[in-house]
């Protein structure tokens, strides 16, 4: 290629990113790694932020982003509506997934005027919902998604699936179900 041609041009396209790149916003540690390794899996490029300023900062600096997932209530100064307003100034239809340990009518659960397209994602969730979730905000051509996960979201008192054993160190098939038992059964 000669050194004076743009790139970009007809002759040789602009090279897209490999994968669609996600910015996930989430304060909570485990949860981050988990939703960061459900989404590695399934191919996405990954950006872990742990507050709403770093996440905005974060996304300066990536440039083209195919979608957000942020958590509505983050520690800082910011929380998720308001870094979800600001990613979407400076890209006006930017899919969003909202995680949410409120109940879908608690006033702080209200997702008005955030703009879509953007779907609603309640904690504890599995991880069949977030790819889901994920995918539908990211076909979504009316602004609106749908329940991508066809169902009723789990209760609270649902444990939240923990595929890779990040949250338990170890998958629930290998504890053991003996009452004082300390190892396998």
């Amino acid at each position: 290629m000669p050194a004076d041609m743009p790139l970009g041009d007809a002759t040789h396209p602009r090279q897209e990113p490999a994968a669609p790149r996600i910015l996930v916003v989430e304060d909570q540690a485990l949860i981050a790694m988990l939703i960061d390794t459900i989404l590695r899996e399934c191919g996405y490029e990954v950006f872990l932020a742990r507050d709403g300023e770093e996440a905005l900062a974060m996304a300066q600096s990536i440039g083209e982003l195919s979608a957000a997932v942020a958590d509505i209530h983050l520690l800082g100064q910011l929380d998720g509506k308001a870094v979800i307003r600001s990613l979407r100034r400076d890209r006006p239809g930017l899919p969003v997934v909202v995680v949410t340990g409120f109940h879908p009518e608690a006033p702080e659960a209200n997702l008005r005027g955030l703009g879509g397209p953007t779907v609603r994602l309640s904690k504890p969730f599995a991880a069949e919902d977030l790819v889901a979730s994920l995918a539908d905000v990211l076909s979504s051509r009316t602004g609106r998604a749908s329940n991508p996960a066809g169902r009723a979201p789990l209760r609270r008192n649902e444990a939240m699936p923990d595929p890779v054993g990040l949250l338990a160190g170890r998958p629930a098939s290998h504890r053991s179900s003996k009452p004082g038992s300390d190892g396998p059964a």
